[in-house]
């Protein structure tokens, strides 16, 4: 029996039956490959008429939204489907419809099994998914939606979800980046023979020079305001622009040493990123709006924070530390600081951006429309092949030149760089959790296209610059606005003030017009019962995520419940969920239910393989509490199970399956805690399901119903 190995012999176990899995989930996928795709035909069969009931099952989304012609990309939809809905046949299907809702042709089929292969993160968690290889063969619009069939009243129906459109883009040629990319070159050179030798001429060169560009073929017309930058749109449709400085003199609109050439990042692999959450599939490169409730209007979403950083490296003055530093000081303990710095601040690590409430951008910017990426431009890439194709063309991308103008009146060229735009944010996957965006480049608020892109989306506040800004004030601007917030506690209206840059151009910091000024960081459980039907009100770090079903199991009471796991799907990180909360003179008992659910039981009980669940009090001084903590030998014990019996656990497999094994579960425990020793401090309370000993056989913890009284 397992109970009677050593640790060696455990050790070795495991692996030869995960090596034997991964062998059979290699043949599995094998199948399921050559299953399903020699079926994706793209040739259009004879038309279907919807159903007569035409009640939506679920939202699909489906990423990308763009695809470029005659190249072959992977398709991935998540159907989210309603409460309470199952499909006769345990699968739904991904169809091409026209404008009437008429299929076309069916792409594949949706399958809620928890298998990679096919996109899908949990098992039966009522979202169905799929991944598929397709390729459109003309530029133009298509339309997908998923259908499945359900009982209604003893009769089979055949009903649709809401549908989603992609745009098909044609292929850009050599010709046409080339261009942009010459020009731009060019121009840098350009603007060298109008300094004459002389930096402080850069007003009269940039004039020059914006005059001299909308004569060149390709150009159709250059946007600029002040001498740090421009904006160039071909009529090819792309869009391009420029940001330059005088060396020494550190702006936000241009670049003070060519240290700062980027090089491109290795592609990080899928098995290793957690691409989203799984409330309604916040996947990548993906446009769809929540359909859930909002949290309170004037409470930040949570306490993640992003900082871009984008030219750390070569800048004197730089507010990341200090953010940092800030946050880690503030009475609540429950800031989780993601950072991009250098050539990390790409594109890619900005479709993401929506699980923040609050976004620092240190980086470039010109006129309020443009934020710059360090991702160094390769036309050559696979990604621009597969991706950066379409994105430019739908003006999401552009790409900008870096320009330094020196003191002995050269010009040095440092690269061209992506950067996003306002379209880039309109189209995001998901919506910002009540996000406080400090844009702290030049421009960032000389007109509202980003401010209104961002609060479309769900953010609520945005501060910005009116002119260029120099490196110092928006240090000091940064530092000082997240001291208010988190650590004063002020609202965003309180917590700004108008400063003006003392150096030439003299800019003044803004808080956009359409701001919400009432937004603050919350000092109570919020969405404890997580029937906002998403991750809001909570900080997270590694898996955790808001599911409406597992299996046959549904929430305590409502529609949702928390989950939090060792590394289901497509994470391999454990996860934890917080939010700080002050106890009120008032209050006694913090109380919650949860489930543990794992796949260690019952083979892996008396063996080093412990994974567990705590729940943690951290207080403000940075001290920690433990109210509970349960791993595989303590619930054993408190079930009367043991290697070879059940006891009082339930085995919910194979209705209920992670990747490995068997899974057993405690079944909802409801848990109690006395925080009278805390009355009149703010606290964070802490949800961790933690691994020990390996990432190969999964645990995870239900939560819901978690109140204070």
């Amino acid at each position: 029996m397992k109970s009677q190995f050593t640790a060696n012999n455990i050790n070795m176990a495991k692996i030869i039956r995960g090596r034997l899995i991964m062998l059979f989930c290699l043949v599995t996928i094998s199948i399921i490959v050559f299953s399903n795709f020699p079926g994706c035909s793209e040739n259009p069969t004879t038309p279907t008429n919807p159903p007569t009931n035409t009640g939506s099952i679920g939202t699909l989304t489906v990423t990308p939204d763009l695809l470029t012609a005659n190249t072959p990309d992977t398709l991935i939809a998540h159907l989210s489907a309603i409460s309470g809905t199952y499909f006769t046949d345990s699968v739904a299907r991904l169809v091409k419809v026209d404008n009437s809702g008429n299929v076309i042709s069916e792409i594949g089929v949706l399958k809620d099994n928890g298998l990679l292969a096919n996109g899908d993160d949990i098992a039966r968690d009522n979202i169905y998914s799929g991944k598929f290889i397709v390729t459109e063969t003309s530029a133009g619009t298509i339309k997908l939606a998923a259908k499945g069939n359900v009982n209604s009243s003893g009769t089979n129906v055949s009903l649709t979800s809401t549908s989603v459109s992609i745009t098909v883009y044609g292929a850009l040629n050599s010709g046409q980046v080339g261009t942009v990319l010459v020009t731009q070159d060019n121009a840098a050179a350009q603007l060298q023979t109008f300094l004459g030798g002389n930096p402080n001429n850069i007003s009269a060169a940039s004039n020059q020079l914006k005059t001299w560009l909308e004569s060149q073929p390709g150009v159709a017309s250059v946007e600029k305001d002040g001498n740090t930058s421009m904006i160039i749109n071909y009529t090819n449709g792309l869009m391009g622009g420029m940001v330059y400085s005088v060396e020494g003199k550190e702006t936000r609109g241009g670049i003070e040493s060519d240290s700062g050439r980027r090089t491109k990042l290795t592609e990080i692999s899928a098995d290793r990123q957690t691409v989203g959450e799984n409330f309604y599939g916040n996947s990548y490169r993906g446009n769809y709006a929540s359909d859930n409730s909002q949290l309170d209007p004037n409470l930040i979403g949570n306490r993640n924070v992003m900082v871009f950083a984008a030219y750390e490296g070569v800048w004197v003055n730089d507010e990341r530390p200090l953010i940092i530093n800030r946050l880690a000081s503030a009475p609540c303990r429950d800031f989780k600081v993601t950072s991009f710095v250098d050539e990390n601040a790409n594109v890619s690590c900005l479709y993401n951006m929506t699980q923040y409430g609050y976004i620092v951008f240190s980086t470039h910017g010109s006129r309020g429309k443009a934020i710059l990426t360090a991702e160094v431009v390769d036309s050559n890439s696979a990604i621009f092949r597969d991706s950066y194709n379409a994105l430019l063309q739908a003006k999401r991308l552009a790409l900008f030149k870096n320009v330094k103008v020196s003191t002995a009146g050269n010009v040095v060229t440092v690269a061209n760089v992506y950067a996003i735009t306002n379209l880039f944010i309109s189209n995001l996957a998901g919506t910002f959790p009540n996000t406080i965006i400090l844009n702290n480049s030049c421009e960032s608020a000389l007109n509202p296209d980003l401010a209104n892109a961002f609060k479309d989306k769900g953010a609520k506040t945005y501060y910005g610059y009116d002119k260029v800004v120099n490196g110092a004030f928006a240090k000091t601007i940064a530092d000082s606005i997240t001291k208010r917030l988190a650590i004063t506690g002020l609202t965003t209206g309180n917590a700004f003030f108008a400063a003006v840059d003392p150096e030439v151009p003299n800019a003044n910091f803004q808080l956009n017009a359409g701001s919400n000024s009432n937004l603050k960081y919350s000092l109570s459980i919020v969405n404890g019962d997580f029937e906002e039907g998403n991750i809001l009100g909570w900080t997270k770090e590694g898996d955790g995520r808001v599911i409406n079903r597992l299996g046959t199991l549904t929430a305590s009471q409502g529609s949702f419940m928390g989950i939090i796991s060792t590394g289901l799907g497509f994470t391999t990180s454990s996860g934890s969920i917080s939010q700080c909360f002050t106890v009120a003179d008032n209050q006694s008992q913090l109380s919650m239910r949860w489930n543990f659910l794992s796949e260690e039981f019952l083979e892996f009980i008396h063996s080093q393989f412990q994974d567990y669940f705590k729940v943690i009090i951290r207080k403000s001084d940075g001290t920690e509490v433990t109210l509970l903590s349960k791993n595989i030998d303590q619930i054993a014990v408190q079930f009367g199970a043991d290697t070879n019996q059940v006891g009082q656990l339930v085995s919910v497999s194979p209705g209920i399956v992670f990747d490995r094994g068997g899974v057993y579960m405690t079944n909802w425990l409801t848990s109690t805690f006395d925080v009278t020793p805390y009355r009149g401090q703010t606290i964070v309370v802490v949800l961790i399901c933690g691994d020990v000993g390996d990432s190969i056989y999964d645990t995870a913890i239900l939560i819901d119903e978690m109140k204070v009284n």
